[in-house]
């Protein structure tokens, strides 16, 4: 049996357009019936996120997307996270203030480009990041999107952009681990390609990451093959997502046709399937 899901969705406790509450609802909407709300380095939305899918009778996980850094930019999914557990939520806090200097720097690497960005608050939530930046950067009229914005100054190799936060992808699946969450390998092609990917996947599996993200937009037949292929060759459950931000001209919830399989429902202690 395979049971539809979304296991990848932002909310505006990150960098996401909608709160927890319509995302769960614009989920149920389309029939899926289990989720997980991932922002990014926050839990914050996952109480909320979690008592709406109670009341409309659907699962939401709560969920966390480690944006971490070792020979490139890597990306964690953390699911069955203790999202009010005290300790944990102070090693979050810790990883949001790298977060905080990170925008910092790239606000006055931008200054001395000549863009003087006028920022009042918002960029001070804890979650703030680049693709907050590229929406000022639109707003203020410097840019004319904000894909534009990654392109001219903040994208990797642009002048102003300023290298992720030093947390690696070992360090989200031991904090993640050590909290009893499942970790999985989050858009593995998005920064990973080829011998790179499975060399991660080789270095991360002793230190228990449980699963790839397989399913995600534009990702076809060929692609979801192969990465299946590393999945199972390393013992890794399948998982999937939309990446849904909401916003115009980003993915829609549900339209990576993500599934889950017995053996991945199993160790995300569901038990639907």
């Amino acid at each position: 049996m395979r049971i539809p899901c979304d296991l990848h969705l932002h909310t505006v406790f990150s960098d996401g357009h909608l709160t927890p509450t319509a995302v769960v609802e614009e989920a149920y909407a389309k029939g899926l019936s289990v989720i997980a709300i991932t922002d990014h380095d926050t839990v914050a939305g996952v109480e909320e996120g979690i008592a709406a899918a109670k009341r409309l009778g659907i699962t939401c996980l709560g969920g966390i997307e480690f944006s971490t850094y070792l020979r490139e930019e890597v990306h964690v999914l953390g699911y069955n996270v203790p999202y009010d557990d005290v300790s944990f939520l102070d090693e979050v806090a810790r990883l949001q203030g790298m977060r905080r200097r990170r925008i910092q720097r790239v606000v006055e690497k931008l200054h001395k480009h000549g863009i003087k960005l006028v920022v009042h608050d918002e960029l001070s939530a804890p979650t703030a990041g680049r693709a907050h930046v590229a929406e000022l950067l639109v707003k203020q009229g410097f840019v004319r999107s904000k894909a534009e914005a990654f392109d001219k100054y903040l994208g990797k190799g642009a002048p102003c952009y300023v290298e992720g936060m030093r947390v690696t992808p070992a360090d989200a699946v031991r904090l993640i681990h050590a909290y009893g969450g499942v970790a999985v390998l989050a858009h593995p092609y998005r920064f990973l390609q080829g011998d790179s990917l499975e060399r991660m996947v080789k270095e991360l599996v002793p230190l228990g990451l449980n699963g790839i993200e397989t399913y995600y937009p534009n990702y076809g037949e060929s692609v979801r093959g192969g990465l299946a292929r590393v999945a199972v060759e390393n013992g890794l459950i399948i998982t999937g997502g939309s990446d849904f931000h909401g916003g115009e001209g980003g993915t829609t919830i549900g339209c990576a046709d993500a599934h889950l399989d017995e053996k991945a429902c199993q160790l995300l202690g569901l038990t639907k399937c």
